[in-house]
């Protein structure tokens, strides 16, 4: 072989093992520690988290959505929103975490705690001594935030982008099918809880999912809070073109009653026919990725195609 072709060759194979070495290798680089600010503070996560405990719904879905299955998921009354039953095929379920629980956390050994200060504040200092803890700041319209602090706590950030991102194409595909006919259509979101009837505002997981679909709402639920409670006399301010009606667990009684007042028979919701039941754990679970598909879905099957 000439002396050039030879010296050539052997440039070759150092650039290219150059190259090996310095370009990004994800696994490797997500092997190594994290650090993760949230709303509690600073982390230092595995950089590739295998054994998250999740505290909160829409940290359970994001977390499956992600393709990691916790070691435990601790959701509201130990039960699951219908629509994560088939995806949490398989983890442990626990009701809502307390002090008490502590000692099966850390025996559950999970590499990474993800939970919300809002709900678990109080927990925070006790659950990092058993590992690293990722809080989220609040849910509702801030949920795609949340997504990207779990993907970040769990070493998948660039997974967690291609989910939203998937999301963004989803929304914009149902946005067209469902044509002009959806833009003149103003939805109500309402929650019958055994204590009291909610409708959603613009600042809730229902709002953020109506916007990205380009879907108007009644004046009432057009304010920035999370939701507002509804007295009896403001029953038909849940009025609208469409109600999206969801019941939470134990409140059937409590629907009974709305139903039987004359405001309720009056609305022209009502009237019409155009009140659709919709699962409380997706509506108003706090969000996640999971959810927001699941919400798609109810609003593609509420509303006609224009």
């Amino acid at each position: 072989m000439p002396r050039l072709t030879l010296i050539l060759l052997v440039a070759l194979v150092a650039a290219a093992a150059g190259c090996q070495e310095s370009g990004f290798d994800e696994r490797r680089e997500t092997a190594k520690p994290l650090k993760v600010q949230h709303a509690l503070g600073e982390a230092k996560v595995p950089g590739n988290a295998e054994r998250p405990m999740t505290l909160t719904t829409d940290a359970l879905d994001d977390t499956l959505a992600l393709d990691v299955r916790p070691v435990r998921a601790a959701v509201p009354g130990g039960r699951l929103p219908e629509y994560l039953r088939a995806p949490a095929r398989g983890v442990e379920v626990v009701p809502a975490v307390t002090r008490l629980d502590l000692a099966a956390i850390d025996a559950a050994q999970p590499d990474v705690i993800l939970g919300s200060a809002a709900a678990q504040r109080g927990l925070y200092n006790a659950l990092r001594q058993i590992a690293p803890t990722v809080m989220t700041d609040t849910g509702g319209v801030q949920w795609k935030l949340n997504t990207r602090l779990y993907g970040e706590a769990l070493g998948r950030t660039n997974d967690a982008e291609r989910l939203l991102i998937d999301y963004d194409r989803r929304s914009a595909r149902l946005d067209r099918r469902l044509g002009e006919r959806a833009a003149d259509t103003e939805v109500s979101v309402v929650l019958v809880t055994p204590r009291e009837v909610r409708m959603a505002g613009l600042e809730s997981f229902p709002g953020s999912v109506l916007g990205d679909l380009g879907l108007p709402r009644p004046p009432a639920q057009d304010g920035s809070r999370d939701y507002e409670t509804v007295a009896a006399e403001q029953i038909p301010a849940i009025d609208g073109d469409l109600l999206l009606l969801s019941v939470a667990p134990g409140a059937d009684g409590a629907l009974r009653r709305l139903e039987a007042r004359p405001e309720w028979r009056r609305l022209r919701v009502v009237r019409s026919g155009r009140v659709v039941r919709v699962d409380a754990g997706t509506w108003w679970s706090g969000g996640g990725i999971l959810a927001a598909r699941a919400a798609m879905r109810d609003v593609e099957r509420a509303i006609p195609r224009g």
